[in-house]
């Protein structure tokens, strides 16, 4: 499983101390500085707060190979049993730069996801792809009426694959938020799932229980073995990042699971959910604890990220440079820079920079979606269709080392600590106001948050504390 996380968060309205360590500026390599500014709206010990979470990575810097969020254990988080089903519990805005159909990076997608309490039972599944052929993915049909896509009130039966300790054991999440949204007239699921402190999650992510609870963000079904690249319109995910995650901390109705109502909002049909009348809904989902705060006091947050690797050290991650193992003579981000036939493919080492082909190697895969342009490794039958098994966004076939990741590239790492005082006294920020959705994860005694990244079949990606995808996946599972 490779996973690329990001962040759950915490409070800058705080006037918290924000301090960036080991950030990875190195010459010539691509740079990895992000940002981290938490809000939490009532500041009181006790209370159930609001935290607002904003990460950004700069325009420039590599993307997010990995990022890893603690929460000090004195928080807490309410456990999925104990909220309703369907309950609005948290909002993820989002602003991604994409290359679109093997262009450069000049197109902004703002996305939002409703995050909704949903079931944590691995006993009661439901298929992630669609299995019955009617053109929608199984979790996202709502095939008992009942407000509510499958998605929310059975589990997807792929994150038993993802997801698994150190025997290969499915994990179990104590509490699993989620949201549904069509980006790009495709179904796109973004997942928190949180687990009990000392959690073994993947080898490079510490499990110690005095962190807390660690908090995994899924998006889509990326890192299941089983699933199958496919080509899409999203070519390319590129910085800036802007994200805005918002934990409710406490509930709010959800109006598609009225049974009273005459007619449900078409809303309903392909987004997680819909402000509920005034006069409320049946069942009225509001009102339920989310996140509490802890006691007055001191408390320091640590964020652990890694950017993605650069194999030739120009500056360009592997899943950004279409030249991995020659330095670009343009910027990839930039259309038509070091790439005078504009086929996506830098002069660097295009066989022909004055002849336009947009696939070099024919495999079906443009030049800027594939991970190896000038090796054949598309899905027609006897070929590897993308398979990156030591997930460093460079296909096996193009591969010297495609089980080591570390010898084409490093993640570099960055530290992020916060201070943020809670108690009487304490500054308190106003909270961005949401459209009443929501999205989190909180945290009951600390909380890491580890974000999988990626897009897969022109599908934008959020996290759980930001917003991401990668462009190159395919294959197998790995780690950070």
């Amino acid at each position: 499983m490779y996973l690329k996380l990001s962040v759950w968060g915490v409070s800058l309205g705080i006037l918290a101390l924000v301090t960036l360590i080991g950030v990875a500026d190195s010459t010539g390599a691509a740079t990895f500085n992000p940002t981290l500014v938490v809000t939490v709206a009532n500041p009181e010990g006790g209370a159930n707060s609001d935290v607002t979470i904003d990460f950004n990575v700069p325009e420039g810097d590599a993307n997010f190979g990995a990022a890893v969020f603690f929460i000090p254990s004195d928080w807490s988080i309410t456990p999925a049993e104990d909220v309703p089903l369907g309950a609005i519990s948290g909002q993820v805005n989002a602003s991604a730069t994409l290359g679109l159909i093997n262009g450069a990076c000049n197109n902004v997608l703002p996305v939002e996801f409703i995050m909704l309490n949903s079931s944590t039972d691995p006993s009661d599944t439901v298929p992630y792809l669609d299995e019955d052929d009617n053109d929608t993915e199984d979790y996202a049909e709502d095939k008992d009426s009942s407000g509510l896509q499958d998605g929310f009130e059975k589990y997807p039966d792929f994150i038993a694959r993802v997801l698994v300790d150190e025997s290969d054991n499915p994990l179990t999440p104590i509490r699993r938020l989620a949201g549904i949204q069509v980006v790009a007239g495709i179904n796109v699921l973004l997942q928190f799932l949180v687990f009990e402190p000392g959690t073994f999650i993947d080898e490079e992510i510490p499990n110690d229980e005095e962190l807390g609870y660690p908090s995994v963000t899924l998006l889509q079904n990326i890192g299941d073995p089983d699933q199958d690249p496919i080509p899409g319109a999203i070519t390319d995910f590129c910085s800036p990042l802007t994200s805005t995650i918002i934990n409710f901390g406490i509930s709010k109705d959800n109006g598609c699971t009225n049974v009273n109502a005459d007619r449900l909002d078409t809303l309903c049909e392909v987004t997680s959910a819909v402000p509920a009348p005034e006069e409320g809904t049946d069942p009225d989902e509001s009102g339920k604890p989310l996140i509490t705060n802890p006691a007055e006091g001191t408390y320091t947050f640590t964020t652990i990220g890694a950017g993605q690797r650069d194999a030739d050290d120009d500056g360009y991650e592997n899943a950004l440079d279409t030249c991995a193992f020659t330095p670009n003579e343009g910027d990839p981000r930039i259309g038509s820079d070091g790439d005078a036939d504009t086929d996506g493919l830098d002069g660097a080492c295009d066989p022909d920079d004055n002849v336009t082909n947009s696939d070099e190697d024919l495999d079906g895969y443009t030049n800027r979606q594939d991970n190896c342009p000038l090796e054949v490794n598309g899905d027609n039958e006897g070929e590897s269709n993308q398979r990156d098994s030591d997930d460093d966004a460079i296909g096996d076939e193009c591969d010297p080392n495609p089980d080591d990741p570390d010898t084409e590239g490093e993640l570099v790492f960055a530290t992020l600590t916060q201070d943020v005082p809670i108690g009487p006294g304490s500054p308190q920020t106003e909270t961005p106001k949401p459209s009443d959705g929501g999205g989190d994860d909180g945290g009951g005694s600390g909380t890491t948050i580890i974000i999988i990244i990626a897009v897969i079949a022109g599908v934008v990606v959020v996290g759980g504390g930001a917003f991401y995808f990668m462009r190159r996946g395919g294959g197998g599972g790995a780690t950070t």
